[in-house]
């Protein structure tokens, strides 16, 4: 299975290097960030179009990863709650184990037969 993941690893890295090579000349082509807010509108210099799909990539990366840590927390306040809830039931259940056994009232054999 390692060996399996390796060649797939190797594989995709082969095919993106492939098309970075392919089409270098797009990705050195240099534009420029224009932002219209209607109050006030910005513009770039020129930037090379790889750091913009580089940029948009790391903030993409940096969304997930907050996305994430949330997903994290929940999950450990959830596995805390639960812990807890497991707590209290293992006490009730240690005090109902020390309670003496009451008699049942359960027929006899005599009463049944009668």
């Amino acid at each position: 299975m390692k060996s399996i993941k390796l060649l797939l690893l190797v594989l995709i890295v082969v095919f993106l290097v492939t098309i970075v090579v392919q089409n270098l000349g797009q990705l050195t082509h240099k534009e420029s960030f224009r932002l219209n807010l209607l109050i006030k509108e910005y513009n770039s210099g020129p930037i090379y179009l790889f750091l913009y799909f580089l940029g948009f990539f790391l903030i993409g990366l940096l969304i997930s990863y907050v996305h994430g840590m949330v997903e994290r927390f929940k999950a450990n306040r959830t596995i805390k709650n639960h812990l807890e809830t497991i707590r209290k039931l293992e006490e009730e259940i240690k005090t109902f184990k020390d309670l003496p056994a009451q008699a049942t009232n359960t027929p006899s054999n005599e009463t049944l037969n009668a």
